[in-house]
């Protein structure tokens, strides 16, 4: 196993050391002139210890820099109070924003949080899951680039939670969280046609694999829905970025190819688009409406204005880690399957 991954799960054991040397239950016992049970029972708000005790051996422990040992109490309970969260891209503004949503209902239920950034790389996707399950995280939680479920799965022991996030295998019968991408493309573009225009391009992502099949169809939808055929022409796909955008759209003008409208699979690439058509000397939205999917912060900028379809990032991320929470410590046959689709919002701004 590639030991570059490991640095991730070391911040788990970096305070071993200093945790084993900080004053124990027996320290405290000692200084206090009590019973080790008693100072156990008070630390853990128990029953059997007058209130006098339990405040004097609360004080004591704080003065003495007392701090429970997490590896040991993991020994005794079966757990480690640690989950893995596996997303592809920690540099788009889209998914740190479902981490931040999954980290803050983990962090008030105790947990803490194993962030595993793949880079779209699928060995990378295997070698963390690998690596969470050897560091025995009590959950998984995933948005993976996997298409079978089996081919990720296979991992993961049935007895260990997984919850997908954002998108999900096909196959899976374990629990997911998602935005309804069809019905989101379909109104992106049905925005469009109610702003008159009639050749619409689809610009997407060949890596986001999972939200590109279902917003593809979503945007056929609409088109069908309205009498207008559809150009294979002006449905073109590179990698996820700003740059693609404005590329592929720079590329379909020079070969006079000049659509009145585009629906970009997501923000960033939609950023490019409109960069692209307005360095051809084109206007937004005059010449070409422009809109995107996600709404991630900057696409309400007052210079930028982006029309787009909203997604509930940090509540998908809530969602996934509160589907996790219930699943701990149940076997496999007692947890409940959720699945979990939320609406999109059409949010109009000046590029549309």
């Amino acid at each position: 196993m590639n030991t570059r991954y490991d640095t991730l799960f070391d911040v788990f054991f970096s305070n071993v050391y200093d945790t084993l040397m900080s004053p124990t239950i027996k320290d405290i016992a000692a200084r206090a002139g009590i019973s080790y049970a008693t100072v156990s029972r008070a630390l853990n708000n128990k029953y059997g210890v007058s209130q006098h005790t339990r405040e004097k051996v609360m004080a004591l422990a704080k003065d003495m820099g007392y701090r429970p040992n997490a590896i040991a109490r993991g020994l005794v309970n079966r757990t480690t109070m640690t989950i893995g969260l596996i997303i592809p891209d920690i540099t788009s503004p889209f998914y740190p924003r479902v981490a931040l949503g999954i980290e803050d209902r983990l962090l008030k239920a105790g947990y803490n949080l194993f962030l595993c950034n793949t880079s779209w790389n699928v060995a990378r996707e295997r070698d963390y899951l690998d690596n969470l399950i050897q560091k025995q995280v009590d959950g998984i939680i995933i948005s993976s680039m996997t298409l079978r479920a089996e081919d990720i799965e296979s991992y993961v022991p049935p007895e260990k939670p997984l919850i997908y996030v954002t998108s999900y295998p096909e196959g899976t019968e374990r629990s997911y969280v998602l935005i309804d991408n069809v019905k989101g493309a379909d109104m992106a573009v049905s925005h469009l046609l109610s702003r008159k225009r009639r050749r619409i391009a689809f610009i997407g992502s060949e890596q986001e694999r999972h939200s590109l099949e279902d917003r593809l169809s979503g945007y056929r939808k609409a088109l069908h829905r309205a009498g207008i055929e559809i150009s294979e022409d002006i449905i073109v796909l590179d990698k996820f970025q700003e740059q693609s955008g404005y590329k592929i759209i720079r590329d379909l003008i020079e070969k006079g190819i000049v659509p009145d409208g585009v629906f970009a699979e997501n923000d960033l690439i939609a950023m490019g688009v409109v960069q692209g058509v307005q360095d051809s000397g084109y206007r937004v939205p005059e010449d070409v409406a422009v809109i995107g999917f996600d709404d991630i912060p900057i696409a309400s900028h007052p210079d930028i204005q982006l029309s787009t379809i909203h997604q509930p990032k940090y509540r998908i991320g809530t969602y996934a880690a509160e589907i996790l929470l219930r699943q701990l410590g149940k076997e496999p046959s007692e947890r409940e399957i959720e699945r979990i689709t939320l609406q999109p919002e059409l949010i109009v701004r000046r590029s549309t």
